[in-house]
């Protein structure tokens, strides 16, 4: 079986032969293993493409986020300042809008006839056409309210989801309407088998339960629907501690919960076992990014150890992951795809 076929019965919740391993986000890391920056590439869906193909060529992904590290540029285009000229992540320099009175100027439209953003939707496209066999291929975009914190800013919502509840809900809505404007087009491809989400404003660390249930579970919900309602796989990624909402997750449903280190596995297990795979939660820090190898291996084992047999589970790290990661301790973890005892 090959890395897509076992990815699937991951999130099927059976148990493969093996566990699935890959390395989730990435794109950084992989925009500097190729000795490019995004600048230089993102007006060329080939050379976007090419990234994450030669990269998946060399390190074997069982599930490969295609497009990581592109997911600012929709923010970019519906009108903030954007740094990207180099192989860091591209970073926002400010905000769309300054209030939520700025609403009616945001325009999906401003995203979607971008030239740029239709080259990124279409490397989604010549990755799935040239590996789309071999890995389970699933574009990433931010979830509704960590897109939203990119429009307005992470202060300015906060401080929404007290004082403008219902206009920060407009927003976040909105928010959801671009999300799946991009994400529908890539779905179209037959290899594309899913997408997932990624939410990291909607943190334990960050909002409490009752704002994550009025403010961010609702409009996952309402994407994983629609995810799955083309019969393809749903997948989120919230970082920090999200113990106190695994019983949301539950609700939401999504084919898999990627979470970071801060949440025990078999806390997990005993709330999402059986009912949403689970992937996780070797620390992008630590031994993975300045440990030894041995030290990524043991810490990966500890983890397949603590989710147990049964199934629904990837093995990968708890979130994304620098560029100046030892490619030695990406291939430690990797190793992992071979079956031991």
């Amino acid at each position: 079986m090959n890395g897509r076929e076992i990815t699937k019965m991951a999130f099927d919740l059976k148990e493969p032969e093996r566990t699935p391993v890959t390395l989730i986000g990435g794109g950084a890391w992989l925009v500097h293993m190729a000795g490019e920056t995004f600048a230089g590439i993102k007006e060329n869906p080939e050379k976007i493409a090419d990234v994450f193909i030669q990269g998946f060529r060399k390190v074997g992904h069982d599930l490969l986020w295609t497009g990581s590290n592109f997911i600012n540029y929709p923010v970019h285009f519906l009108g903030c300042p954007i740094e990207d000229r180099s192989s860091d992540g591209p970073a926002l320099t400010k905000t769309v809008i300054q209030s939520l009175d700025e609403l009616d100027e945001l325009k999906i439209e401003k995203v979607l006839d971008h030239p740029v953003m239709q080259g990124i939707i279409r490397s989604h496209h010549l990755v799935a056409d040239a590996i789309g066999k071999e890995t389970l291929a699933m574009p990433t975009q931010w979830a509704p309210f960590t897109l939203a914190a990119r429009i307005l800013g992470m202060e300015a919502v906060s401080i929404a989801t007290i004082e403008e509840p219902d206009r920060l809900i407009q927003l976040i809505q909105f928010s959801t309407d671009l999300i799946w404007s991009i994400i529908e087009p890539i779905l179209e491809h037959e290899d594309i088998l899913g997408a997932n989400l990624s939410d990291p404003v909607a943190s334990g660390d960050l909002i409490s339960p009752d704002s994550f249930r009025r403010f961010v579970a609702p409009f996952l919900k309402e994407l994983v629907a629609r995810i799955k309602g083309k019969g393809k796989y749903a997948m989120i990624h919230i970082c920090g501690d999200t113990t106190q909402v695994l019983e949301d997750i539950a609700d939401i449903a999504p084919s898999c919960f990627s979470l970071e280190s801060k949440v025990d596995l078999r806390t997990a297990k005993k709330i999402l076992g059986g009912k949403v795979c689970v992937a996780g939660n070797v620390a992008p820090g630590g031994a993975f990014l300045s440990g030894t190898p041995d030290a990524v291996v043991a810490e990966a084992k500890e983890c397949i150890k603590a989710w147990g047999k049964g199934g629904g589970y990837v093995l990968t790290l708890g979130c994304d992951y620098t560029k100046n990661v030892p490619f030695e301790n990406a291939m430690a973890l990797m190793s992992l795809k071979e079956k031991w005892d």
